[in-house]
């Protein structure tokens, strides 16, 4: 869903992690949760009163943000309150559009075959669950609008998020979001997945440091020592894994306001073939940006939306994508079937699967990504064949991935059996076939489902890599 959202647990753990000089000191901390009074119970008739008083300052926001993000505002942005219900209806519609149901039980069962999900679920109830649990606020491009969903009682977090989507507007009005990111059926050109969420890194990452930079220097002057600040804060965060996040916010689920509570609760049910892309567009594509500013200030931001970086590896190496490291363009070969999916993993991806099933072998199994292909094909007697097709920049990052990839499956398949390099390869144990796998100097190949290791030899005999 091409959404633009502020996730409300990382706003609040990104912010307790601030160095007290870009935000001030805890005793005059306006996040900081007051004693003085005991908080009141609440009523749908507080939360939209609040909501109101923030969007009333918007017109204030506006101008201070168009002067530090350096881009001027062409016309305003229209904004209102949504209600819980009314926001998870339009959620569930908009994916029902973009991911209709029996698409989204084939492409659900290619990432449980594949791995990224560690159980059989629905991804459309997964990403609506996303959406509705951890969205603060949004910006749709569509409507050219922007809503506040969840609503605080804290001024200061509002006003934060009241910056992100104005930001998210701005890009709109001078980058053309739906251009940028063209929702699906949309008839624009299909980016593929990886390149998807590497977008998503750019606008999100812009939004996330100019909202900061914003609370820091509302006057809109930017200080080095306050960009200093912001990356050392971005990078501790950008660090830690879904579930320190939501460890980070566990003050806020003990909330009086039990969709506040809710957001932190649900942090933990959501799988991170689906969080990770979410979380880290925030943290670590503002370090992206943050990158870009500081060889060429704004104008180098800007130009990440004129020339996005292709995948995730150049959004989480900011040098690659200055160094215009371009990603593999890798096919496969026809097979005969119904397929259910075709993705490409990119680092993100790999690295998510590497925290489920090796968690000590995520990084170093990941990097060096050039490129890949996976596709889940239901045979016509029913058996599922996955395949999967990649390169690397040396032989040696092939090799810690087939590495890696070996010591996964033992984990995956607990009464598996075999070697996935050997002619006999290596047997699920769950009658649904063995898998195949081969490195081949900095290329990895891998057919989960196969009979025989002459299914690997076709793969690797028709796959091209450009």
């Amino acid at each position: 869903m091409s959404k633009y959202v502020v996730a409300f647990a990382v706003l609040v753990a990104c912010h307790r992690e601030a160095p007290p000089a870009a935000h001030g000191s805890a005793a005059s901390d306006p996040w900081v949760t007051k004693d003085a009074a005991p908080a009141q119970p609440e009523t749908p008739e507080r939360r939209a009163a609040r909501a109101q008083a923030a969007l009333g300052r918007v017109a204030a926001i506006m101008p201070k943000l168009a002067k530090l993000r350096q881009l001027d505002f062409i016309h305003d942005i229209p904004r209102e309150y949504q209600s819980t219900e009314d926001f998870r209806k339009f959620v569930h519609d908009e994916i029902a559009h973009e991911l209709a149901p029996d698409k989204a039980a084939d492409e659900s069962e290619a990432l449980f075959r594949l791995g990224l999900l560690p159980k059989p679920a629905n991804l459309a109830q997964l990403e609506e669950q996303a959406f509705v649990t951890q969205a603060g606020a949004y910006y749709d491009p569509k409507q050219k609008k922007f809503f506040l969903v969840m609503v605080p009682d804290n001024d200061m977090m509002l006003d934060t998020m009241s910056a992100h989507e104005l930001t998210h507007g701005l890009q709109d009005q001078h980058f053309d979001l739906q251009k940028f990111l063209p929702d699906e059926g949309s008839g624009a050109g299909k980016l593929d997945d990886d390149a998807e969420s590497a977008r998503h890194f750019v606008a999100e990452g812009d939004a996330t440091f100019t909202m900061f930079l914003y609370m820091a220097s509302p006057t809109g002057v930017i200080s080095p020592m306050a960009i200093d600040l912001l990356v050392g804060q971005l990078a501790k965060t950008a660090t830690m894994a879904p579930a320190d996040l939501a460890k980070m916010s566990s003050p806020l689920a003990d909330s009086n306001d039990p969709e506040i509570k809710k957001s932190m609760d649900a942090m933990n049910d959501i799988p991170s073939t689906v969080l990770v892309p979410m979380i880290d567009s925030y943290m670590q594509g503002a370090l992206l940006v943050a990158a870009a500013y500081k060889r060429g200030g704004w104008t180098a931001v800007d130009d990440l939306f004129v020339h996005p970086p292709e995948s995730t590896e150049q959004t989480l190496h900011p040098d690659k994508y200055f160094a215009a490291d371009h990603p593999h363009r890798v096919t496969l070969p026809k097979l005969a079937g119904a397929e259910l999916a075709s993705v490409v993993f990119g680092e993100l991806q790999w690295q998510v699967y590497f925290s489920l099933w090796v968690p000590d072998q995520k990084t170093i199994a990941s990097e060096g990504w050039g490129g890949d292909r996976e596709s889940v094909v239901r045979r016509a007697d029913g058996r599922i064949v996955a395949r999967i097709a990649t390169v690397w920049d040396t032989p040696k990052d092939a090799s810690e991935l087939a590495t890696a990839y070996a010591a996964s499956l033992p984990k995956r398949f607990p009464k598996g059996s075999g070697d996935a390099s050997s002619p006999a390869g290596f047997d699920r144990g769950d009658g649904s076939g063995k898998i195949f796998t081969k490195l081949d100097g900095a290329k990895f190949y891998a057919i989960d489902g196969a009979d025989s290791a002459k299914e690997l030899a076709t793969l690797v005999a028709g796959a091209k890599i450009n």
